[in-house]
């Protein structure tokens, strides 16, 4: 006896009544579980990242975050793409390949 609510089942059969195939609303369903999850994390990093600059701007008597979008909400996302586009810096007479993985190397 399944007393529970059948999600993934409700969703297909509401697929099918809109007039899909039974096959493509499963192929519709398969990725909507992991994409949730990714989401969630996604925002629980964002929040937890906002929090904590939040939380150490009051410990140290200062504002904290808020110059990038309202409430300093956009922090992570300019952190996140400063990131992406920062110049890795190798000096001339270093080997590359143990300057890049060094640091890596000590993590482990």
């Amino acid at each position: 006896m399944n007393s529970g609510i059948d999600l993934q089942g409700s969703f297909i059969q509401l697929l099918v009544d809109l007039g899909l195939s039974a096959e493509a609303a499963r192929v519709v369903w398969l990725p909507l579980p992991m994409l949730l999850v990714l989401v969630g994390a996604t925002l629980g990093v964002l929040v937890t990242t906002w929090l904590e600059r939040k939380i150490s701007a009051a410990a140290q008597q200062r504002i904290g975050p808020e110059f990038a979008g309202p409430l300093g909400m956009l922090i992570p996302i300019a952190d996140g793409l400063k990131l992406l586009v920062k110049e890795d810096i190798i000096p001339a007479k270093a080997d590359s390949l143990l300057f890049t993985l060094g640091p890596a190397i000590v993590v482990i």
